[in-house]
């Protein structure tokens, strides 16, 4: 049995007009919207926390993180997964999923491909799994240490300034082919750590001590790491998912 505290909170931020993020607490779907809640599940279920970041100048990017965190609910609905077969076919999906988005786009004459990015964790009949695709992260907080466990999937403009805009090489949809990487976390859980799912409109904003310091002392971290990216100029849309490990039942 696994005991998890969950709070989660997605905001359009301070400046922009409409969110494009979307955050799914195993299929309750939250757009500008919040909520805290305990969860417990045995090792036989299926759990989630995924966050999905339209991609920003790209059009219907608040389309693209809802299609596809809706069509990750039907396919988890629909699954009966083991352990061998569960990584092939979120991957085989996911890719069919971004085919799909590119090719609605093109349809619809869109410039510039409707997309997003995708994290976030599963816990799957006693496996954990991280799941990656673009520059949203995903985070594990234990004593004080934050440390990240997916890749940015990004790199700098062609003029090799630090201070270009960074560039996505990987998302869902939005023109690529749209791959997912996925990270066994298995067994490296333990009571006490927290779970960070976050969109670029914290980490952008927020450095890694100023984050650690609200895990370190807030009784509602998604609350707080989201009024500290406002106060650090809540520039974009705003996402983010902590979820405590407070119980782990063999």
């Amino acid at each position: 049995m696994t005991k998890l505290e969950i709070e989660a909170i997605s905001d359009k931020g301070l400046k922009r007009d409409n969110n494009e993020d979307m955050i799914s607490v195993s299929g309750v779907m939250l757009r500008n919207d919040s909520l805290t809640l305990p969860v417990e599940f045995g090792d036989d279920s299926c759990f989630y926390l995924l966050l999905a970041d339209g991609m920003g100048g790209h059009e219907h990017g608040e389309r693209a993180s809802q299609m596809l965190l809706e069509h990750l609910k039907d396919f988890f609905l629909v699954n009966d997964f083991n352990e061998k077969d569960f990584e092939k076919e979120i991957c085989d999906s996911v890719l069919a999923f971004s085919r799909f988005m590119n090719n609605q786009a093109s349809e619809e004459g869109q410039i510039r491909p409707m997309g997003c990015t995708l994290t976030g964790v599963v816990w799957l009949k006693g496996k954990i799994y991280v799941l990656n695709a673009g520059d949203s992260r995903t985070y594990r907080f234990r004593n004080g240490t934050l440390r990240q466990l997916t890749i940015d999937e990004t790199e700098r403009g062609l003029s090799g300034n630090p201070d270009d805009s960074k560039l996505l090489v990987n998302c869902i949809g939005g023109g690529c082919v749209g791959t997912l990487t996925l990270i066994d976390i298995t067994g490296r859980l333990r009571v006490g750590d927290q779970m960070l799912i976050c969109s670029d409109g914290l980490t952008d904003l927020a450095t890694d001590e100023e984050i650690e310091s609200v895990l370190s002392q807030s009784q509602q971290p998604a609350t707080d790491l989201y009024e500290l990216a406002c106060r650090n100029g809540g520039s974009d849309n705003i996402s983010v998912i902590c979820a405590k490990i407070a119980g782990v039942m063999d």
